[in-house]
Order: structure tokens, then C-alpha cells, then sequence
């Protein structure tokens, strides 16, 4: 079951890089620079690798100089043990082989690129399973977090992958996106740095009475979620809308989280907060 919250109504194709200013006096976007444990986990992984090298050449003669049947096997079985070892060994070393500091620069952005259409577009993929182990909330939370980066809102797609096909996760997912025309628009006002309505009501960062109205829709809705997941179903009272409960008759009790019909909705939502500022933004939902 796939669900699929697609923060904006566009997906444009984008060339990048862009055709952007190649002036080297340009500011940064990243810098690298390598660690300096490099060389030390050079010399390890060569000495380690010699002595793996005379464990199998060990290994090796003791087969070859085996005088009977029980004490070759025992060697075959010590050589093919560590060699299992060896490859574990050795798929990790590449992390270990050059190792990198890397320091990023999103402040630097609108001075390289001068036009928000030369922005790259970027997908964004969350992934859930199960309502009960992952509670829909916190996935809510990281999706409303994702969709109110301070990005082109036409140039981010959040996809919200549930493999279980709960209708829980779907009902959490509409409420969502009735919640996020207040949310995302204030967030962007307000130049939020705790974009994950959760964090910020619990961090203090910004007091004002609008704030306070958003944390009490918040908790209608974390209300309303959550006491659907501890009934295992969505209520009859909780359900605004044709719409909403067309979507949700879909489910039957025989629905199991591997054996589902595939379910697509899609919801758009929208919201303008300013004179030139438009925030706009499609839910769709695929199981």
C-alpha cells in the first residue's frame, strides 16, 4: 500500500544545475574536507588485511594436510566461517577508506541562484508500516515538518509510503492536510525554525495568540487520530464530508496489511496568505 502526500499541485521538470552565475567570487553552497584519521584507517585495514590473508592460508594448508574425512570438514567449515566474516569485513571499509567533514551553506542559495524557477525539484519519500508500532501522529508530524521547509512549495513532493493499507494512516493524512492551511502558511509568516507542529508548541519558540489557535486545532485533530488508532477504527462522528466518508467505505474487515486492494484519493488543498504569497498543496493518497 502506497500513500502518497504530494506537498505542492506541481511537478515540473527542472535541468539542473541551472544556468546560474559561475563567478567564482559566488559564495559557497558546501565545503569538504577529509578527516584526519584517514591515513590511521588506511594502515589498519592493510595490516587487517594481512592477517586475514594468513588466517586463510592457515585455513588452506590444514585442508590440504587434512589425514581424514572429520578433520577436513572442520577445516572447510573454519575457512568458509571467516571467509563469511572477511566479506563483512570488507563491505564496510569503503566508508573507512575516505571519510569526509562536509559543512553546507543553505544561506548562500538565493545569492547563487537568482530565480526561484532554477530551483531543482526535490521528492521527499516517508516511509510506515503499521498504525499501532508507528502511531500516525509522528508520521503526520514529519510530513507537515518536510512540506514547510523554506523551499519553493512548487519544487517539493513529500511521498508518505504506508505498506500496512490502514485506513488509520489514511484518516490521519486527510486531517493533515485540513490542518496544514494553518499551518504550513504560519510557518512561512513567522520564518519557523521548529517546523514539526509537535516540536514547536513544546519548544515555546514563538507565543502569540495565532500560535495558540493552531496548537488547539492541533490537538483536535492529534485527539481525534489518536483515539481512532486506541478504537483500531475510524468512527462514524469523526468523519467531515462526503468526501471523507466515501474514501474511508472502501476498507472492509477483511482488508489485512498484505492483502489490500489498491486505493487511490487525492485531495487538494490551498491556502494564500499574502498578496504575493501563495501556499498550495495536493494530498494524494494511494494504497
Amino acid at each position: 500500500m502506497d500513500r502518497l502526500l504530494k506537498s505542492t499541485a506541481f511537478n515540473t521538470a527542472t535541468t539542473w544545475p541551472p544556468s546560474i552565475n559561475t563567478n567564482s567570487s559566488l559564495p559557497l553552497l558546501h565545503t569538504h574536507e577529509p578527516f584526519c584519521q584517514t591515513p590511521f584507517n588506511r594502515v589498519f585495514a592493510t595490516v587487517y588485511l594481512c592477517a586475514i590473508l594468513a588466517l586463510f592460508y592457515r585455513h588452506t594448508l590444514k585442508i590440504f594436510n587434512s589425514n581424514t574425512c572429520h578433520s577436513f570438514l572442520l577445516s572447510l567449515l573454519f575457512l568458509i566461517a571467516d571467509a563469511f566474516l572477511a566479506f563483512q569485513w570488507a563491505t564496510v571499509q569503503s566508508f573507512q577508506m575516505r571519510p569526509i567533514k562536509r559543512r553546507e551553506f543553505p544561506e548562500n542559495l538565493e545569492k547563487v541562484i537568482s530565480k526561484e524557477s532554477d530551483y531543482p525539484t526535490v521528492d521527499i519519500f516517508i516511509c510506515t508500516a503499521d498504525p499501532f508500532k508507528e502511531p500516525p501522529m509522528g508520521v503526520v508530524n514529519t510530513a507537515l515538518s518536510v512540506m514547510a521547509y523554506d523551499y519553493p512549495a512548487e519544487k517539493i513532493s513529500v511521498y508518505v509510503s504506508d505498506d500496512g493499507g490502514s485506513e488509520l494512516t489514511l484518516f490521519a493524512f486527510m486531517e493533515a492536510a485540513k490542518f496544514s492551511r494553518y499551518w504550513l502558511p504560519f510557518c512561512k509568516r513567522n520564518k519557523v525554525v521548529e517546523r514539526s507542529p509537535e516540536a514547536c508548541f513544546r519548544s515555546n519558540y514563538i507565543s502569540s495568540s495565532e500560535l495558540k489557535k493552531i496548537q488547539a486545532l492541533y490537538e483536535s485533530m492529534r485527539l481525534k487520530v489518536e483515539s481512532a488508532v486506541e478504537k483500531g477504527k475510524v468512527m462514524d462522528v469523526y468523519i467531515e464530508g462526503e468526501e471523507q466518508r466515501k474514501a474511508l467505505s472502501k476498507w472492509n474487515p477483511n482488508f489485512t496489511c498484505k492483502d489490500h486492494p489498491t486505493i487511490i484519493e487525492c485531495e487538494n488543498v490551498g491556502s494564500s496568505f499574502g498578496d504575493d504569497d501563495k501556499c498550495t498543496n495536493t494530498l494524494n493518497s494511494g494504497l
